[in-house]
């Protein structure tokens, strides 16, 4: 279900509609416990979450210093210590442990295709409960740094979709 939300974002991407609409499923989409958030861009997936969820503890990470900078510096101004930023390559986030839920929301794309399967299993196995997947529809290839071309037939029998995904994107999950 859609629903209007104040998104905390810097400003430094382009956070339209159908973006919104992609987070608001995903949100929907969570299970109860802490949330892993693997490429969190500049946090506005974590952040939104960990402020609406006080009690959940919520780790992102990202390789943008930049971005996880003014994430944690978000975090601490609002007082959210429920929230937790760090700059790490995702082959390294095993590190982090487990989590309830791992979400990993228009990341694989930026992977090279040789590296897409260990990444998805890598994060898969970080998942207790729930592992959230959303990429670009394969028609929906508009932006320059997108190495790999994923299909929703990749993915047939194997996950659940999302309801309330928009079409321009595949949104699906896998309960452990």
């Amino acid at each position: 279900m859609f629903h209007m939300t104040d998104w905390i974002t810097s400003g430094t991407w382009d956070l339209g509609d159908k973006e919104k609409q992609r987070m608001s499923a995903c949100m929907d989409a969570l299970v109860d416990g802490s949330v892993l958030d693997l490429g969190c861009r500049d946090g506005t997936f974590a952040l939104t979450l960990a402020k609406q969820y006080p009690k959940r503890r919520v780790v992102g990470i990202d390789l943008s210093e930049k971005d996880i900078a003014w994430a944690n510096e978000q975090a601490i101004k609002m007082k959210l210590e429920n929230c937790v930023f760090h700059v790490m390559d995702l082959f390294n986030a095993p590190s982090l442990g487990k989590f309830d839920t791992v979400v990993f929301m228009e990341t694989l794309e930026h992977l090279p295709p040789n590296r897409v399967d260990e990444a998805f299993n890598l994060a898969l196995g970080m998942a207790e409960k729930r592992f959230i997947v959303t990429v670009p529809a394969n028609s929906h290839i508009s932006d320059p740094d997108h190495k790999s071309v994923l299909y929703r037939e990749q993915f047939h029998g194997r996950v659940k979709w999302i309801p309330d995904m928009p079409r321009i994107w595949l949104g699906f999950y896998i309960d452990k």
